[in-house]
C-alpha cells in the first residue's frame, strides 16, 4: 500500500465498509440496529477478464447468502461491466442471471448500479430485458444525464424500479448538464415523476433540499420509497428521517477495489470532501 493510499484509507473507511464480505456484514448489522436497511457492493468495474468476471459472480453469490444467513434487511448492487458488458455482453447476461437467480431464491431485490456514458445505453437496454422477466430488478438513473428523462419513462412503462442518483462520474456537456442547478432541477423533474409513477424507488442524494422536496411530494403520494445515502455521510440526517418514519438505507461498497473507488469519489466530484468533512466534524 503507497503513501496515498494510506493517507487516504481512515477517511475513505467512512464511505467503505472495508476489503472483505466480513466488514461488509458488520456494517450491514449496524446499519440495521439503527433502524436502516443496506444496499451492498462488491467493487469492481470495466472488467474484461472472463475468468475474473465469474469471481464476481461467485462473490455476489456469497454476498447474498451472507445478506440471508446474516438475517440482514438489504440486498446487493452490482454493476454491469464488472459481469463482463463491453467484452462479451452473451456471456454477461448469462453471468447476470446467475445473480438474478441467487437473489430470487432468496427472496431479495437486485440493483444496477450506472456506469460511466460510454455504458449507460446498454445498461438501460439490459436493465429493460431483464426485467421483463425479474421484476425484483432495479437500475440507478443519473440525473446529471441528459438522456435520463427518456430513459425514465422506459422504464416506469415497464413498471421498473428507479435508484435516482445525481452522478458521481465525469462526463461531456453533450452527456451531462454543465451546471449543479442544472443537475438539481433535472433531479426535481425525475424524482416528481418517481412520486407520480413510481413504486419501490429510492431517492439516493444528500443534498438538503432535494430530500425537503421529496418529503413534499411524499405528502400527496402513497408511492412506496427509501432514501438512500452513502456509508458515514450525513448520519444525523438519517438518523432524523428513520425516527421521522421514512424508509432509510445505507450504500455499503467494500472490496480490494477501494483505492480506485475512492480517488473517482475525490478526483471527479471533491465536494464529497466536503461531505466527509462535515460528517467528521
Amino acid at each position: 500500500m503507497g503513501i496515498k493510499e494510506k493517507l487516504v484509507l481512515p477517511v475513505a473507511k467512512r464511505w467503505i465498509s472495508g476489503a472483505d464480505l466480513h466488514a461488509a456484514m458488520e456494517d450491514a448489522k449496524d446499519a440495521n440496529s439503527r433502524g436502516m436497511g443496506v444496499v451492498v457492493n462488491f467493487l469492481g468495474e470495466e472488467i474484461t477478464d472472463q475468468v475474473a468476471a465469474d469471481a464476481q459472480v461467485d462473490e455476489y453469490l456469497r454476498l447474498q447468502q451472507a445478506l440471508c444467513d446474516g438475517g440482514v434487511r438489504g440486498f446487493a448492487s452490482v454493476k454491469l461491466t464488472q459481469l463482463g458488458m463491453g467484452s462479451d455482453d452473451g456471456a454477461m447476461g448469462r453471468r447476470l442471471d446467475k445473480v438474478l437467480e441467487g437473489a430470487e431464491r432468496l427472496a431479495q431485490l437486485l440493483w444496477i448500479d450506472m456506469e460511466s456514458s460510454l455504458s449507460t445505453e446498454k445498461t438501460v437496454s439490459t436493465y429493460l430485458d431483464a426485467h421483463s422477466s425479474h421484476p425484483g430488478l432495479g437500475v440507478a438513473i443519473q440525473a446529471y444525464a441528459r438522456r435520463s428523462e427518456t430513459d425514465m419513462k422506459l422504464i416506469l412503462d415497464q413498471g421498473g424500479m428507479v435508484r435516482l442518483v445525481k452522478g458521481a462520474y465525469r462526463e461531456g456537456p453533450d452527456f451531462a448538464f454543465p451546471t449543479r442547478a442544472e443537475i438539481s432541477k433535472s433531479y426535481e423533474r425525475l424524482m416528481a415523476s418517481l412520486f407520480e409513477r413510481g413504486e419501490g424507488f429510492a431517492i439516493a442524494t444528500h443534498d438538503g433540499a432535494l430530500i425537503e422536496r421529496a418529503k413534499a411530494l411524499a405528502e400527496s403520494s402513497h408511492a412506496k420509497f427509501r432514501f438512500e445515502f452513502l456509508k458515514g455521510v450525513r448520519d444525523e440526517l438519517k438518523t432524523d428521517l428513520v425516527k421521522s418514519g421514512y424508509a432509510v438505507s445505507e450504500y455499503l461498497p467494500y472490496g480490494s477495489q477501494w483505492w480506485a473507488y475512492s480517488k473517482r469519489r475525490i478526483a471527479e466530484h471533491p465536494s464529497n470532501v466536503w461531505l466527509l468533512l462535515r460528517s467528521v466534524v
